[in-house]
């Protein structure tokens, strides 16, 4: 409940959005912990804007890492069409701003699709303090 994902939205670096969890064991499976491979966010704009650039602050830690790759897709009315040009500025720091520039498109929605460094591990989990996508 303390990683809505309206959490990387609010400009509040004390609060995130984290895909980490814990499961305990039940009768019938085992306890689980690990990263799931792949998770994706996206961000609702409310109206078409062109974008060229996202901004993600991930927090890194001995639970939370950076994500192996990220790869953004917007909305075009009907379906979700990656960017071209893409790049990727990884952060060196927790709570440093990882840049992805891309080239500008226009759409209303911007999805972020982050594939874990380690699948199926507990370190492998991704949590975004800040998500910023400046457009016009």
């Amino acid at each position: 409940p303390d990683t809505l994902p309206a959490a990387m939205l609010d400009g509040d670096p004390a609060t995130g959005w984290s895909n980490a969890f814990s499961k305990a064991a039940t009768a019938l499976l085992p306890a689980f912990s690990g990263a799931r491979a792949e998770d994706w966010v996206c961000v609702d704009f409310g109206r078409v804007r062109t974008v060229d650039r996202a901004e993600i602050s991930f927090t890194l830690g001995t639970v939370h890492s950076l994500p192996a790759s990220v790869e953004a897709a917007v909305w075009d009315g009907q379906r979700y069409v990656p960017v071209e040009g893409a790049s990727v500025t990884w952060a060196t720091a927790s709570g440093e701003p990882t840049v992805i520039t891309f080239d500008a498109v226009r759409g209303s929605r911007l999805r972020l699709t982050l594939t874990s460094a380690y699948p199926g591990e507990t370190r492998g989990a991704v949590r975004i303090r800040e998500l910023a996508v400046p457009g016009t």
